[in-house]
């Protein structure tokens, strides 16, 4: 019965570039991608789930239960985003 190692071989090792994989255009494509969100978009819903972080926190403070403070949350980043995205240009 032979014992057959199990390991990293050198290759492993190695960068892409270091193997003759052409990474040139990979790069060039990763930096060609926009953005997920626009900055407007970004903020509008960053106000939004600050203002239904507060109004939990109020729900709860004022001797509300998890679930009432999670939809009281909801409501107010619906009418948060709707506001905001109103409101910034």
């Amino acid at each position: 019965m032979s014992s057959i190692g199990i390991g990293i071989g050198p290759e492993r090792l190695l960068a892409p570039a270091q193997l003759g994989v052409d990474v040139s255009e990979n790069r060039s494509a990763l930096n060609n991608k926009s953005a997920l969100l626009s900055q407007r978009a970004a903020i509008v819903l960053l106000l939004g789930a600050l203002t239904a972080l507060g109004a939990g926190v109020l729900t709860c403070f004022n001797g509300g239960t998890l679930a009432s403070a999670a939809l009281v949350g909801s409501a107010a980043f619906g009418a948060g985003v709707t506001f905001f995205h109103s409101v910034i240009d």
